[in-house]
């Protein structure tokens, strides 16, 4: 179960740019959290292949006469392999504990970190602290307890990422830290039985999904928007793209109809994706100052009935004291959901 835990964020954090990474199918160490596991890091090209990316500077612990570590000693180093733009540290926080890893990077630089526990339910029990060596603290802020953070790197210097668990267990965290001057970088997710292969940037991450039941079917790869100035201070609480499929008959024969699950849906029309014809359904579900917003794609391929959804779960900005939230950009979210979409492609 274990391995097929870091399996799921390698096959999904594997550029654009293809080539071959060897996993080694091994159990995670059950006791503590470790420090990254070389046979689990990948290197990633910047997105137009065209040269390799700066290295990100390599993490120390510091070690000043007469000043107090920073990082503390039992704090975990976090060490790219050479030209990597991101990482994955596997390990295990016991419930109600913590671990605490460091980095090195550098002002300017995007970084996004996040955490994919073993178990399903676990999902969004494991909760962050990131803060750099001169006490600036990137999350958690205000009232944003930092499931995930991906944001700008405010000065160069070494920052701490402390993983703090709820209910604890095994895990597999992501950090991706982009090349200087680089806004975002691509990941790509392949079906592991070839049936499609999927392209995303960094604004999202691969997560398990625990929410309603928004699709007809059981998402098989679920990503979670991650860019974490879209909720500090705003009524968006989560967005989800979710990938769903099903050979059944009945499901096949009926792919296309829209269905009636958190609300009605209504065909809006249809869209051309890579060649393939899906049919774009959409609803709209409210319930106690909660708002529940799903666009659907669906198309019968290969005898196959696929189904994309975009799931976006807000609160109502009515509901709080003038001033005090902001609506968040709706217009921007769809686009980077489309982006997404318009990188899948069927086999």
């Amino acid at each position: 179960m274990r391995f097929k835990l870091v399996s799921l964020l390698l096959m999904a954090a594997l550029s654009a740019c293809s080539f071959q990474v060897d996993v080694l199918e091994t159990p995670l160490p059950g006791a503590t959290a470790i420090p990254v596991d070389t046979a689990t890091s990948t290197a990633f090209p910047t997105p137009d292949n065209s040269a390799t990316p700066p290295p990100v500077e390599t993490p120390t612990v510091a070690q000043e006469s007469g000043i107090s570590t920073f990082p503390p000693p039992d704090v975990l180093p976090i060490v790219f392999s050479a030209n990597a733009t991101s990482q994955i540290v596997v390990g295990t926080v016991p419930s109600g504990s913590s671990q605490t890893y460091a980095l090195t990077a550098m002002q300017g630089q995007i970084m996004a970190v996040l955490i994919l526990p073993e178990e399903p339910s676990s999902q969004g029990t494991f909760h962050l602290e990131i803060k750099g060596r001169d006490g600036t603290v990137l999350c958690p802020i205000q009232e944003y307890d930092c499931p995930f953070w991906r944001g700008v790197l405010p000065s160069t210097q070494e920052y701490s990422i402390k993983v703090t668990a709820q209910v604890g267990g095994p895990f597999s965290m992501l950090i991706a830290i982009n090349p200087p001057g680089q806004a975002s970088q691509e990941f790509e997710y392949s079906d592991p039985q070839g049936r499609y292969t999927l392209s995303y940037s960094d604004e999202f991450g691969p997560m398990h999904y625990n929410g309603v039941q928004a699709s007809k079917f059981v998402p098989e790869f679920a990503l979670q928007y991650i860019v974490t100035k879209q909720y500090v201070q705003t009524n968006l609480s989560e967005a989800y793209f979710l990938v769903g499929s099903s050979t059944d008959p009945q499901a096949v024969s009926t792919c296309t109809e829209p269905a009636s699950l958190a609300a009605p849906e209504t065909v809006v029309g249809t869209v051309d994706v890579n060649g393939v014809v899906f049919t774009k359904t959409e609803a709209v579900g409210a319930a106690a100052g909660n708002m529940y917003e799903q666009i659907f794609y669906r198309t019968v391929h290969e005898n196959t009935c696929y189904e994309i959804t975009y799931f976006i779960h807000s609160t109502n900005i009515g509901n709080y004291t003038p001033g005090t939230v902001n609506e968040f950009d709706h217009a921007l979210l769809l686009q980077t959901f489309d982006d997404v979409l318009s990188k899948l492609v069927l086999k």
